[in-house]
């Protein structure tokens, strides 16, 4: 099992899919997209195609305009985020912004879906086919 240690996030590679624990607040731009980068450079290290991130510990504080900041990162750099099945766990505290951040990425094209329970999350993700 490979891990990446990271300030803010930890990613393992686990037996189906990339693991990605974070925790802390995420009040800055600059932070959230560090963490992606690092995020998406495991994505290119492994040939995994699925993405179980846990967020449970981490609150974000940001306007709802940097998700689309983020999203338009994600579309012209960060281009494996369009080819990998993504399921996140959030905190409750953090349910507004977590789902305007799901919905705005499944209406670009994005596999991505927000969970409140662990099991739930690995399930959807482990599933063949979700239509």
């Amino acid at each position: 099992m490979k891990n990446f240690f990271n300030k803010a996030i930890k990613i393992s590679e686990e037996k189906y899919y990339l693991k990605v624990v974070s925790q802390g607040e995420r009040t800055q731009f600059g932070v959230v997209l560090q963490n992606a980068e690092k995020i998406h450079k495991a994505i290119q290290a492994s040939n995994k195609k699925l993405i179980f991130l846990d967020y449970r510990l981490t609150i974000f504080k940001m306007p709802h305009n940097e998700a689309f900041n983020l999203l338009k990162v994600f579309e012209l750099k960060l281009t494996e985020f369009k080819e990998v099945k993504m399921a996140v766990i959030i905190n409750p505290r953090t349910q507004e912004i977590g789902s305007f951040w799901a919905s705005i990425c499944r209406k670009r094209g994005f596999d991505y879906q927000i969970f409140q329970d662990e099991k739930e999350a690995e399930d959807w993700l482990l599933a063949k086919n979700q239509d």
